[in-house]
């Protein structure tokens, strides 16, 4: 049976990102093993986009890009109209089969030990160590164990920790079809983020994206994300074929995958004696499902808080979760969450007019300054441009009440 200071299970991005911040921070490469019940590389249903501070921690985590296509801006979309969103620095797209493969391989050249095909079965705790039990009946034992194994997490449901709400998405690799429609939409070259499931009753957004893969044909992701998992995928998957014809695109798959998606909630449980929750087994962005820039940001924090455990010789931080909230991934990550509840709850058609009308709003997005994800401490002037939008409408067109003049 091996034996490791640190387990982390799940080498997606919030595992690797962890192990790879663990040793930025002082830990000893010898001291973590990394399991995934995959062997690398392999397929992953993602839309594989990478906003800007994603893109900043991967340049931090591997010094360079994989393959993978830069994109100048994101638009965000409904039949309300479009606003155009531009970071400081450009978006990226991600096959994720190469971009975790990338950080795997960034792992292991640092002296991580990684063991693929390991599918996580249970836990048995212990008083100073965790035992780990796999599928094919190998056991490890562990002193501190990381759960980074995404929506479906075994380390979140064998700690019994209160998670958050759950989505779903579908999603399918397209080609282009119909020349004229395909190329409306192609020469637009940006990430499309179309609200318009929010006014037809579906509470999330659809998208599609280019998917850059080394043999350079066209190919792009088409979906849609139910941020509140209550369609059925039936349904989801009847919606994604009528959008991407709409857009002149044809199928190259012979079906519409779908998955759970495991959105952060600030009550939601991240920590118990030994155990550490991480990426999506935490959670990921309840507005639109991004999951891996918040993996990294949550990564950092979580190699944190090892070393801290490591140094002082404990299992147990009881403010895990709290510190984290503190942070500025987690304040705007529950923001995420606030603008969420509006968006996908029963009046989100008029939350999505009162975003896509407030002007504030456009002007930030159109200024190259803001970073998406990072919009909290902009919610005051937000909230006072709706405000002011509010009045105008319902007092600024009523007639002035004149009096007579005295005589």
């Amino acid at each position: 049976m091996s034996h490791a200071k640190i387990a982390i299970i799940g080498g997606g991005p919030g595992g690797a990102s962890t192990a790879l911040y663990a040793l930025e921070r002082g830990i000893d490469p010898e001291d973590i093993t990394l399991f995934d019940a995959a062997h690398f590389p392999r397929k992953k249903l993602c839309g594989g986009g990478l906003t800007f501070r994603g893109s900043e921690s991967l340049q931090e985590l591997l010094g360079e890009r994989p393959f993978g296509r830069a994109v100048p801006n994101l638009i965000f979309r409904a039949s309300l109209g479009d606003i155009e969103v531009r970071e400081p620095g450009p978006q990226y797209l991600y096959d994720r089969g190469i971009l975790d493969h990338a950080l795997i391989d960034r792992c292991r050249a640092r002296g991580i030990r990684v063991v693929e095909g390991a599918r996580l079965k249970s836990i048995e705790p212990g008083a100073s160590a965790h035992r780990l039990v796999f599928a094919d009946g190998t056991r490890a034992k562990a002193v501190l164990v990381v759960g980074a194994d995404g929506a479906r997490s075994v380390v979140r449901r064998e700690a019994g920790l209160r998670g958050g709400p759950l989505g779903r998405l579908v999603e399918a690799v397209y080609g282009p079809g119909d020349s004229a429609r395909f190329e409306a939409f192609d020469k637009e070259g940006a990430l499309i983020f179309d609200f318009e499931p929010v006014l037809m009753g579906i509470p999330g957004y659809r998208w599609a994206f280019p998917y850059p893969l080394p043999d350079g044909e066209r190919r792009f992701k088409v979906g849609i994300m139910d941020g509140r998992g209550i369609h059925s995928g039936e349904r989801l998957r009847e919606e994604t074929s009528a959008y991407a014809e709409s857009l002149g695109l044809i199928p190259l798959e012979p079906k519409i995958a779908g998955w759970p998606e495991h959105y952060f909630h600030r009550k939601s449980k991240a920590h118990t004696e030994g155990i550490f929750l991480t990426g999506e087994a935490w959670g990921i962005d309840p507005l639109l499902g991004e999951g891996i820039a918040p993996a990294y940001q949550m990564g950092a924090y979580a190699a944190s808080r090892l070393k801290e455990a490591l140094d002082r010789g404990v299992r147990k931080l009881p403010d895990y979760e709290r510190r984290f909230l503190r942070s500025e991934e987690g304040k705007n990550l529950v923001f995420q969450g606030f603008l969420a509840d509006r968006l996908y709850g029963q009046n989100g058609a008029h939350w999505l007019s009162v975003l896509f009308a407030n002007p504030r709003l456009r002007e930030l997005a159109a200024r190259e300054t803001e970073v998406y994800g990072r919009l909290r401490r902009r919610a005051p002037e937000l909230i006072l441009s709706y405000i002011a939008l509010w009045w105008r409408e319902h007092f600024g067109r009523r007639p002035r009440l004149t009096l007579p003049r005295a005589r």
